[in-house]
């Protein structure tokens, strides 16, 4: 039995660019006919992973630029520039991954994603054996090189047993280290090709954030004013930006059961994630044009959910898109919309597989139905989601 919470968020958010496409305008996507609203999903994780790694005071680090923080570190201890940037390059390189390779400006061919301390693990066993490093590293850049020949014509260096020995001992070592984890990485995953002792399947999921109702871009003219007077009309620079404002439904849910065992079952860590997570995915405001729009108001409803069964995504509530009423305002038929159709999500699955659910919010919430108990504080709905969450996964796992 596989443990999941589940969270649903009715969100207003008013004049504001919250996730810019390549042409700087608010994302959109059509959705049951209509055009909506849309924050990606990478938005969405990003801004919630930064928030808890803040919480928590662990921090994981998506990068390309791993060897110049190695060669840093070494810097600090007195190494030379030309041999701490060598030896940075040259400890990465020594992991002998197939496709990992240092590529122009110094930075990997590829994104790695490890915990912050992985930069001073490297660093020390680079001090501790430099020449082995050195040495593992030539021979793996000579193998990257024999596979990126198409000619055929450049052949993989041999190697003695004793040899072989002692390229995979130390290989394994800088594997290790590229392939431990932390809070960040046991929830959102981490893929690395060719290197599966470094790839964990996510236990969080969150969709693309979508209005619940038809939107039109308002484009909002500006200008610049030069503060010195001249003979022209003050105007520096002028331009137009495209801005969105509405309600915005958005759903995230966690694999408790992976989270804890991604964590090597240590529920406590687990438990101080899922709170920063929960609490955090709840009053999430996209970091786009913060400062010219300040679109930092809380949610409107947050609905978690605890389930034994999988993960359920109530997006279909808003497939015909809401209408405002007359002085309704969006935010108050998504409330109702979403109560009808989590009644007949409920419904329609096990019952007993809904093991626990809760609501609570800034909105007037006093026609909700079917969403469970209301809770006065997002802590308190949060304790509630988690502690069950924790209790179920703990049954199963016995």
């Amino acid at each position: 039995m596989a443990v999941h919470i589940c969270a649903h968020v009715v969100h207003d958010y008013p004049l504001s660019n919250l996730n810019r496409d390549d042409l700087g305008s608010p994302k959109t996507v059509e959705f049951g006919g209509a055009l909506r609203g849309r924050t990606s999903s990478q938005n969405t994780k990003r801004v919630a992973r930064v928030r808890v790694e803040e919480r928590i005071g662990e921090r994981a680090l998506r990068t390309r630029r791993l060897p110049s923080q190695v060669a840093q570190l070494l810097r600090e201890r007195g190494w030379d520039e030309e041999e701490a940037v060598a030896a940075g390059q040259a400890v990465v390189m020594a992991s002998g991954i197939q496709g990992l390779i240092i590529g122009e400006g110094g930075m990997t061919s590829v994104m790695l994603y490890v915990p912050q301390q992985v930069a001073q693990e490297l660093a020390d066993l680079v001090v501790a054996d430099r020449g082995a490093v050195l040495k593992v590293a030539a021979h793996a850049e000579a193998v990257a090189k024999a596979a990126a020949d198409k000619t055929k014509k450049t052949k993989a260096p041999a190697l003695s047993k004793e040899e072989k020995a002692f390229v995979k001992e130390l290989q394994g070592r800088v594997r290790e280290i590229l392939s431990s984890r932390n809070a960040s990485i046991a929830a959102f995953g981490r893929m690395l090709a060719n290197s599966s002792e470094s790839t964990v399947d996510g236990a969080v999921s969150v969709a693309h954030t979508l209005t619940t109702h038809a939107l039109v871009e308002q484009p909002d003219f500006f200008t610049a004013v030069d503060d010195i007077p001249g003979e022209d009309a003050g105007s520096a620079h002028m331009g137009s930006a495209g801005h969105t404002s509405g309600t915005y439904y958005r759903y995230g849910s966690v694999n408790v059961s992976e989270l804890v065992g991604n964590m090597g079952g240590d529920r406590e860590a687990a438990e101080e994630f899922l709170r920063a997570f929960l609490r955090e995915l709840a009053v999430l405001v996209p970091t786009a044009k913060q400062r010219n729009t300040a679109p930092f108001t809380p949610p409107a409803l947050v609905y978690l959910t605890v389930r034994t069964d999988q993960p359920v995504n109530l997006s279909g509530a808003f497939e015909a898109p809401v209408t405002a009423k007359a002085g309704s305002g969006w935010t108050a038929p998504s409330i109702e919309r979403l109560d009808v159709h989590a009644k007949a999500v409920a419904d329609f699955f096990d019952k007993e597989a809904l093991a626990e659910h809760g609501h609570a919010g800034t909105a007037d919430l006093s026609g909700v139905q079917n969403l469970g108990k209301r809770i006065g504080s997002l802590g308190d709905l949060v304790e509630l989601a988690t502690r069950r969450a924790l209790e179920l996964e703990l049954e199963s796992a016995r």
